[in-house]
């Protein structure tokens, strides 16, 4: 019996969408609660770093978003129950499209090829980072003084740890360890933090620079805690924020990731 082939992760990002726009159309003309509206935004943030990541690392073809993007993704959803509450038991409108969008998310991520998206990342990980790999470079070469002042010690954090990685590659096992599947993971959510800073160009005026501001950082936070690191400020991963922004995306139409130069697909491994 053959097995279905996995969605590409760009397909994933649209059932993650859309699972968010059901959940805040279920609430629409409600208050949600702090909780709630701390999932939606969370949600909004990794569908963020999902895109930027898709962006910067040759989209569906990319290896550390065909590995990393079904748990992120999953993840973020099924918090997404919280906004939601009973509505998430509905058989029918919202709360019913919202459960379908989060059951294909789970089937990605437990697809048949979890090993196979593994194995096209560890194959990176066979000594340090080199040449185009986004890791072999510092995560950002933006000045210090151009970064929003709340990040200078989180990236200082993330740099240490791309450096850890780097190191950790020279002496990774070849076997499918759960050290080699830890190192991974820290390798794709590196990857995932570099792309967001190289998107951030600190330009514009008023409101569209503190929204993209509180959003790199927010996302970088969120990156941050799935590294055991610290995040900035105070229960991060509980503000509510991002929720204007998560309802303001969610109004929007849905446009496709563009890609990045043949340069960066280059590195697919898979």
């Amino acid at each position: 019996m053959r097995t279905t082939a996995a969605p590409p992760p760009a397909q994933l990002m649209v059932h993650a969408g859309l699972a968010l726009r059901s959940a805040l159309a279920a609430v629409a003309g409600t208050e949600p609660s702090r909780l709630g509206r701390a999932a939606a935004g969370a949600a909004y943030l990794d569908l963020w770093a999902g895109d930027r990541l898709l962006r910067a690392d040759g989209g569906n073809h990319s290896a550390v978003a065909r590995f990393l993007l079904p748990r992120l993704l999953m993840e973020s959803v099924d918090t997404l129950s919280v906004l939601l509450g009973a509505q998430a038991q509905r058989n029918t409108g919202p709360g019913a499209a919202y459960r379908e969008h989060a059951r294909r998310l789970h089937q990605a991520m437990w697809h048949p090829d979890h090993r196979a998206r593994l194995d096209a990342v560890t194959a990176r990980l066979d000594g340090p980072p080199t040449g185009e790999d986004r890791l072999a470079r510092p995560l950002t070469s933006v000045r210090p003084a151009a970064l929003p002042l709340a990040l200078h010690a989180l990236l200082d954090e993330l740099e240490r740890e791309r450096r850890a990685v780097v190191g950790a590659c020279a002496l990774a096992p070849a076997d499918a360890s759960a050290g080699i599947w830890a190192l991974a993971d820290r390798y794709a959510l590196l990857t995932a933090a570099a792309a967001c800073l190289d998107g951030w160009r600190g330009t514009g005026r008023g409101r569209r620079i503190t929204t993209d501001r509180d959003r790199l950082v927010a996302a970088l936070s969120r990156i941050a805690i799935r590294l055991g690191l610290e995040p900035v400020g105070p229960d991060t991963e509980l503000s509510a924020a991002l929720f204007d922004e998560a309802v303001a995306h969610c109004r929007r139409p849905t446009v496709p990731a563009r890609t990045a130069p043949a340069a960066a697909r280059r590195l697919v491994g898979a």
